[in-house]
């Protein structure tokens, strides 16, 4: 579908569907679709910082790489008057923010992936915990239902499906409706075929994923 077939679409914000679109063109390496949804949404007043911080989060779900030439794409879309800077939490309250965040995602399957993570290697799992959860995700610029929808987005996308399984069930912790992950997932393919399949993708509250 096109971006403006998409925007089109009831069951999310134009701003939420671009964030969405954005964080998938950086996975696809995409960067005329990023360039696009960057530039619609500085007309549709999308605010910067919303990208900035979608950008951040592909760091995590998307890698360095990608997310470099990401943000050399949102400079040449959108230029700033100054490199931004900040937005993340106070450094001493970003353990118990990640902590508190990763627990409500996982619900009661926290200590079970918490087990998973120290089983792969500790300094993994404190990665996760201290960066990923604390420095990253737990940033008061998006909340965590919309940071949730958006690397469910990008999990789909990349065809992980047990992590997107996780987050799928994570957003819905925090507050997300089916609908609106079943748009997220109509964003990501552009085939209402396909997202049925990726709904039933997500298990009761069972398992460690």
């Amino acid at each position: 579908m096109t971006i403006d077939e998409l925007l089109a679409r009831p069951g999310l914000t134009v701003r939420l569907r671009l964030l969405v679109l954005a964080l998938i063109a950086v996975w696809r390496g995409d960067w005329p679709r990023l360039q696009e949804a960057v530039r619609t949404g500085r007309t549709s007043g999308v605010a910067r910082a919303d990208f900035e911080e979608t950008l951040l989060q592909a760091v995590l779900f998307c890698g360095f790489p990608r997310a470099v030439t990401a943000f050399e794409t949102l400079a040449a879309a959108w230029p700033a008057e100054r490199p931004p800077a900040g937005g993340a939490l106070p450094a001493e309250d970003q353990a118990t923010a990640g902590r508190a965040l990763f627990a409500a995602i996982y619900g009661q399957n926290e200590a079970a992936v918490r087990a998973m993570l120290l089983g792969y290697h500790r300094d993994f799992h404190d990665f996760v915990l201290e960066v990923a959860y604390g420095r990253v995700l737990a940033r008061p610029g998006l909340t965590g239902r919309e940071r949730e929808l958006l690397g469910a987005g990008a999990l789909a996308a990349s065809d992980q499906l047990r992590q997107f399984a996780g987050h799928a069930r994570g957003a819905l912790h925090l507050g997300a409706t089916k609908a609106e992950l079943r748009e997220v997932l109509v964003t990501v393919f552009g085939d209402v075929a396909q997202v049925d399949a990726w709904l039933q993708r997500v298990p009761a509250e069972n398992g460690n994923s």
